[in-house]
Parts: C-alpha cells; structure tokens; sequence
C-alpha cells in the first residue's frame, strides 16, 4: 500500500464536517484503513508518508508552507463552500468570534477553496444546493475519490450523516470515551467525527445572515470578499 491524501477543506458552516464524514465512513465501507486529521497552522507532513489512507480536514491554514505542501501531496480533494455572509454569522452566533475575527477566519478559508477549486484534482460542493440532503452525495463523493462502496453502504453513510442521527450522537458524546472538552467554552469534541456540542441545534438556513448582520456588517463583507464571490440581492 502506499500513502494517499484526501484534502477536505471547507468554509465554515458550510457542511465541512458532513462531507469530511462522508470522506471518513466511504474508506471504512470499502475497508480502506484511513487516519484522521485537523489541520490549521504549520505542521509536520511527515506522517503522511505512513503507507495508508490520510484524510486532512481543514479551514484556513495560516502557514503557507504548510498549505503548498498538502497541495502538493494531495490525491484528490474535496471542498464546500457558501455565502460568506452565512458563515460569519455562524461564527458571530455559534463561536462567539467578535465580526473582525469571523470575517478574517472566512476571509482566508474562502480564499484557499477559491486556490484550489480548479485544480483537477478538487470536487466542489455548495452548501445552497444542499449536498448534505442529497442520498446520492455518498456515491459521488465515492466516485470523484475513485472508490466503489456498494450501494447499501452509502445508502447507511446517508442515514448516519442526517441531520437528527447526528444530533443524537452530539447528545451521546458526554457519554463517549475519549471525547475532549475545552475547560473554558465547555464545547465537546469527537476526535473521530469531528463533530463538536456546537454543531448541534442548527438549523441551517441559507440566508440566515440577514436576521444576524446587520448592513455594515454585510456590506463590509461584500467589500472584502468581492473578488472571490458573486454577491447578489444588492448588498454589493
């Protein structure tokens, strides 16, 4: 067996975690042994050149070495993507960023899907087409990765990564061995799934920005991000 790398980078809130999931349980259907990983700064890649399957999940990463090096290792990638302003709301609303942070935190994330996107190699996902509640996602995602699970296998890939069986597995997590929790937030999270307490009770609207920014908020997005997003209904 030699290495491979699977790069899942996604814009926050924008189904990351489902898709990096659907990645995860797509290797375990077709009994691929696969390692698991979170990147967002300098880190050493030597790990990867360990004979299995790695798949990275990331946002931004602030390290630029880092980012070129996992471009350059990566077999295939996959990336999710939605309106900007959603995702800073998420972050205002779900990781108490202040509006500067959220907007920068989005603001590189967004820049390195829009790098990678052309590439060959990448799939993309928007959230407002709603992948996530898609039975055929599994089996695409499986396509693009070059991997054949059976039908009945991303037929139960779906089913465990719909929105009510994922709460209940947040609900079970204080429960689970070997879940971590931040001493200050309180925020629980599985170091498998990568799912944490804040994914739970969202209800995901697309366009929700516009009950949690106000103007300014919006149109200073818009001025950031106008080179690398179509903005529509006039906040542009």
């Amino acid at each position: 067996m030699t290495s491979r790398t699977i790069w899942c980078i996604g814009l926050y809130a924008s189904a990351s975690t489902w898709a990096f999931n659907a990645v995860r349980l797509i290797h375990e259907a077709t009994r691929i042994p696969a390692r698991t990983y979170f990147f967002s700064g300098p880190t050493n890649l030597a790990p990867l050149d360990q004979p299995v399957t790695h798949i990275v999940k990331s946002h931004e990463i602030s390290d630029p070495a880092t980012v070129n090096e996992l471009g350059r290792r990566a077999s295939k990638i996959i990336i999710t993507v939605r309106d900007p302003r959603d995702a800073v709301a998420s972050l205002l609303r779900y990781h108490n960023h202040n509006f500067e942070s959220a907007l920068n935190h989005v603001d590189q994330t967004l820049r390195l899907c829009v790098r990678f996107a052309p590439d060959p190699r990448a799939k993309l996902y928007y959230y407002e087409q709603k992948f996530f509640e898609n039975p055929a996602t599994p089996a695409n995602i499986a396509t693009h990765l070059s991997l054949n699970p059976a039908p009945a296998a991303c037929a139960q890939i779906f089913e465990a990564l719909k929105r009510e069986n994922v709460e209940k597995h947040i609900a079970r997590m204080p429960n689970l061995p070997g879940i971590l929790q931040d001493r200050i937030s309180g925020d629980r999270l599985d170091p498998q799934t990568h799912w944490h307490t804040h994914h739970a009770g969202r209800t995901g609207t697309i366009g929700g920005w516009r009950q949690h920014l106000n103007s300014e908020q919006a149109q200073a997005i818009a001025a950031r991000l106008h080179d690398v997003f179509r903005f529509h209904d006039g906040s542009k």
